[in-house]
């Protein structure tokens, strides 16, 4: 048996449910519409920065750029392919790489050299193929 002021209550809390979906709803209709005035008033974006010949980058960012794990990048740095430096304090060489971007520039452009000449993938750069035999080191990305 139910008790005559329950029907009342839920009666009162669908009609606050309603209200409260349509405060809401009228609420969010025009934060959507400020929201579509502020994106079509905003300035375009600002041009990508232009590189600094000098800049130096980390093993990390060239490897990003360059859609390589880190490993590779600091093997061609390893077999001289491309080059770096360690800067340290005082005498001692520091831990870390930084590659200049114009010796990326350089790099990049020596292999769509060594691309362009063999007319295919096998001329990449060293270290980021796999096995002689074709198949994926361990460690390396499949694709």
């Amino acid at each position: 048996m139910r008790h005559q002021g329950t029907d009342r209550y839920f009666g009162i809390e669908a009609a606050l449910r309603d209200l409260l979906r349509d405060v809401v709803r009228d609420e969010l209709r025009y934060l959507r519409e400020e929201i579509i005035v502020w994106i079509q008033t905003r300035e375009p974006p600002a041009p990508p920065k232009k590189s600094i010949p000098d800049e130096l980058l980390t093993v990390g960012q060239v490897a990003h750029a360059l859609q390589v794990v880190p490993g590779t990048v600091r093997s061609w740095i390893q077999s001289g392919a491309l080059r770096s430096s360690r800067p340290g304090i005082g005498a001692q060489p520091g831990r870390t790489y930084r590659i200049r971007r114009k010796d990326l520039d350089a790099f990049v452009a020596a292999s769509e050299g060594r691309l362009a000449l063999s007319g295919g993938p096998g001329a990449m750069p060293p270290c980021s193929v796999g096995k002689s035999d074709g198949s994926p080191r361990r460690g390396d990305e499949v694709t």
